[in-house]
């Protein structure tokens, strides 16, 4: 017989079934009027008078809180505060651990005695408003690449469109210094956008 799923009001049923003012039925005559297994039956009526059920009370009375299921305590939750800051702090310290996939952070944890899935570090870090994006591209000017900038464009200030003709651009050119060529995303929140550890130099 399959199993069946007890609500509030079926396992009230059981109880009124199997109680002497409520029919005295055997868990087996219950098992084939209702198809809930006998093992079942048998701990509904036991937990229900355990919490005050009165079996030989006429007329019968029964009262939710002596027919809810009982709580489940489940595996422990991983999402801890401790280690929210914990892997809060390895993608927010500099921008190699920006940089961190989160295969790579639960290895890293691992090795500290932290079993923790990649998929609940990618839910911790969400639910802490972080998100994987490209990182903030800006020159890497010194101090005296950007005098120099300023100094050409005070000189070329006047300069009429007939002048400009005759130059030819090179913005199409793609150079690469400093940083690996190709699309990589790192972890930040959207008002950390312009820190120094998620702006990468071009």
């Amino acid at each position: 017989m399959p199993y069946v799923k007890t609500d509030i009001a079926t396992r009230a049923l059981v109880v009124t079934l199997k109680a002497p003012h409520g029919g005295a039925k055997t868990t087996p005559q219950i098992h084939l009027l209702t198809g809930i297994p006998e093992r079942t039956i048998n701990k509904i009526y036991s937990r229900a008078i355990e919490r005050g059920f009165e079996p030989n009370e006429c007329p019968l009375k029964l009262i939710d809180a002596w027919l809810e299921d009982g709580s489940r305590s489940g595996r422990p939750s991983k999402q801890t505060d401790e280690n929210r800051s914990l892997i809060i702090a390895k993608v927010s310290t500099d921008r190699f651990g920006r940089e961190k996939t989160l295969t790579d952070i639960s290895a890293e944890l691992s090795s500290q005695g932290i079993e923790i899935s990649a998929m609940s570090i990618g839910r911790i870090l969400k639910s802490a408003g972080y998100k994987k994006t490209k990182p903030t591209r800006k020159p890497g000017l010194t101090a005296a690449m950007k005098k120099e900038r300023l100094e050409w464009c005070i000189a070329h200030k006047d300069w009429t469109l007939e002048d400009w003709k005759a130059v030819i651009w090179s913005d199409e050119t793609s150079v690469v210094l400093l940083h690996r060529r190709g699309g990589y995303r790192i972890w930040r929140q959207p008002e950390e956008r312009f820190l120094r550890s998620c702006i990468r130099e071009r």
